[in-house]
């Protein structure tokens, strides 16, 4: 005995494609999981940062982007220093003036060798955790 099998290509798409389908939501949840993970791991100053976006898709399929983006004043990506952590590097003042503390005042001078910062994983533990 042989049954045909039928598919409703217009189901298949609505379960697979379609942004308020159950693929598309549980990839949205998901991503809400590895937000919520990221944040109980980062830095106390990062973790307003971390961020799950809306879920996008690409000539691959849907994805979920979570992502670190807590930047310095001056623009560094200083999410992504916490977690991978930086090596020792030179700091120096974009003009004649010296480097300061904003929160205490403290001024350093013109240039200032930062021993670097120990990575302070919380992105990619998250995601681990959820898979």
């Amino acid at each position: 005995m042989t049954d045909d099998l039928h598919i409703n290509q217009a189901e298949m798409r609505a379960l697979l494609d379609d942004p308020s389908g159950p693929v598309v939501g549980d990839l949205r949840k998901s991503a809400k999981r590895v937000e919520r993970g990221a944040k109980r791991r980062a830095p106390q100053w990062a973790r307003d940062g971390v961020n799950a976006k809306e879920p996008g898709r690409d000539g691959e399929g849907w994805y979920a982007d979570v992502a670190t983006e807590a930047e310095s004043k001056d623009g560094a990506p200083i999410g992504l220093f916490a977690e991978v952590g930086t090596k020792p590097h030179v700091i120096e003042s974009h003009g004649d003036y010296p480097l300061r503390n904003a929160k205490t005042g403290q001024v350093f001078g013109k240039k200032v060798n930062h021993p670097g910062t120990e990575a302070q994983p919380h992105l990619r533990p998250a995601l681990h955790e959820d898979l």
